[in-house]
């Protein structure tokens, strides 16, 4: 008797160590992009490529978040890593010169989205841009998701053509 518990108790914990490890792959797999897609996300790279060459508009260190909500909302933020202040007090007082870097050196713009699982790939409606001719414009974003990071490439640039590469990691909580 001793024998067979010491081995059933075996057993049970060599059981609850595997189930720890693929229930959670298992709930992953299960889930689509559209749930995955779902929270806080922020810049880790941004590029254009350009006929093969490389364009950095926000430098190699951008600024950001991206959020996707659960109803199909989005919103989007990208900046550089350094913006010069305004000699001004007043954003609405920039000299021809700051106004040039910050519209050079930002991006903004949100709207609805859906997800599409069977071509992996994100269909975006943009309500309002800081890049106005999006206004109003559908675009695609093909994606993927590998743990928390999300790649994302679109066929339209702001900056002239190009292909645009987007890498992104789900943001931590405040204060972690």
């Amino acid at each position: 008797m001793y024998r067979s518990t010491r081995n059933l108790r075996s057993a049970l914990s060599v059981l609850a160590v595997a189930l720890g490890t693929v229930i959670p792959a298992v709930v992953f797999a299960q889930q689509g992009l559209k749930e995955l897609i779902v929270g806080t996300w922020t810049p880790v790279s941004q590029y254009v490529d350009q006929d093969g060459k490389r364009l950095e508009p926000f430098g190699s260190n951008p600024k950001g978040i991206v959020v996707y909500d659960s109803n199909g909302r989005f919103v989007l933020m990208l900046q550089r890593a350094s913006l010069p202040k305004f000699e001004s007090s007043n954003r609405m007082a920039g000299s021809p010169e700051e106004n040039k870097a910050i519209v050079q050196g930002s991006i903004a713009y949100f709207g609805s989205y859906s997800v599409d699982e069977k071509e992996q790939k994100i269909n975006i409606h943009y309500d309002g841009s800081t890049y106005p001719n999006w206004d109003g414009e559908d675009q695609v974003r093909l994606i993927s998701i590998k743990g928390d990071e999300l790649s994302m490439v679109s066929p339209v640039s702001a900056v002239g053509g190009g292909s645009v590469h987007l890498l992104l990691r789900r943001a931590k909580p405040p204060n972690s």
